[in-house]
């Protein structure tokens, strides 16, 4: 759920303005070199290094969103909450309409279960102009819905998501498995044929395939899905629960 965003920046270059224009490019272009490279020490393990590139980004772009993303996302990582919840209430506070602070910071919210306040993010991410990662948004506002118990929103917000882009197939099996919990196997049938249109069966597909005609009272698709579950994943959860006869 956590993702930083490119960086691009169009200057002319006219008269005397020409040498802080150029500083302004170089410093942007440094501090996403230092972003990326806090980036690849952050993924190996190696907190100083990654803090250190961090902390030049941000002095080298002071005013750029991406840099304190990073540092937010290091102080996530190595779990310090305070730190990170201070970073993001600065960046709110500084780049207020920026959609990728809004959605990192709703996820963030979303994590430390501050349901309410993390909704109030996603929503103003996705009101953004020119904000393309909608269906990202839309989401993450879907998952934090379902931690918080409010499943008619998540619905809404997977079902926006899927709108935004078509190709979100976990969603499809997300809302299958929703549906089954409210006891509607006819409709958890429906997202998972849309879903076999789209992409291969997985554990989880077949899974909830054997339970929809389980619901349904279908006993000999419920096998048939079990066996396909054996045959396909052996060593899967789903298939040593069917084996058991754990459904």
């Amino acid at each position: 759920m956590i993702s930083l965003s490119g960086c691009v920046t169009e200057t002319t270059i006219i008269g005397k303005n020409s040498e802080r224009q150029e500083n302004s490019i170089d410093g942007a272009s440094a501090a996403k070199t230092r972003i990326e490279l806090g980036m690849g020490y952050l993924n190996k393990g190696q907190m100083a290094p990654a803090k250190y590139n961090f902390e030049k980004a941000i002095e080298m772009a002071p005013n750029n969103a991406d840099a304190y993303l990073a540092m937010a996302y290091y102080y996530q990582s190595v779990g310090d909450k305070a730190s990170a919840q201070k970073t993001y209430e600065q960046l709110v506070s500084s780049h207020s309409n920026n959609p990728d602070v809004l959605n990192n910071y709703g996820t963030f919210l979303c994590r430390n279960r501050n349901y309410s306040e993390a909704d109030e993010m996603f929503r103003r991410a996705v009101v953004q102009p020119r904000y393309l990662r909608m269906d990202d948004s839309y989401e993450n506002a879907g998952v934090c819905a379902r931690q918080a118990g409010q499943k008619e929103k998540a619905l809404e917000y997977y079902r926006l998501a899927l709108g935004y882009n078509p190709n979100k197939v976990r969603l499809m099996l997300e809302l299958a498995e929703m549906s089954l919990d409210a006891h509607k196997p006819d409709e958890a049938q429906r997202w998972l044929t849309t879903y076999r249109k789209k992409a291969n069966e997985t554990p989880q597909s077949l899974w909830l395939s054997l339970r929809t005609a389980q619901e349904q009272g279908h006993i000999a698709d419920m096998h048939v899905f079990g066996q396909s579950l054996i045959q396909q994943f052996p060593s899967s959860t789903q298939a040593k629960r069917y084996q058991n006869n754990d459904y």
